[in-house]
């Protein structure tokens, strides 16, 4: 991702968010520091937001965690950057809707 993409989507993330609750935008907050501590940082600032300020939320129940998740949660905010080797992105979006049964 280029600088200038980066920065826009961490922009778009604040505005977003901002005209969520409060409890909202820290659960987004929660969620993007574990998977990258630039943007859940950038985008927490963008809101007033800190990684102590949501260190002590709780997964949700519908959350199943790895082993990996449980550390990263451990050190929200001060994780090193994810191994991504391997994976490749696609902007493909299935023609069915996926349903969630609970």
């Amino acid at each position: 991702m280029e600088d200038w993409e980066r920065d826009d989507l961490v922009h778009n993330f604040a505005t977003l968010l901002s005209q969520c609750d409060r409890p909202v935008q820290e659960r987004m907050v929660w969620h993007f520091l574990p998977a990258e501590n630039d943007l859940g940082r950038r985008a927490g600032e963008g809101l007033g937001i800190t990684p102590e300020d949501v260190a002590t939320l709780e997964p949700l129940a519908s959350q199943d965690l790895t082993d990996e998740d449980r550390k990263r949660l451990a050190n929200l905010g001060d994780n090193p950057p994810r191994d991504v080797a391997g994976l490749t992105m696609t902007h493909c979006v299935p023609d069915e809707h996926h349903v969630v049964t609970r």
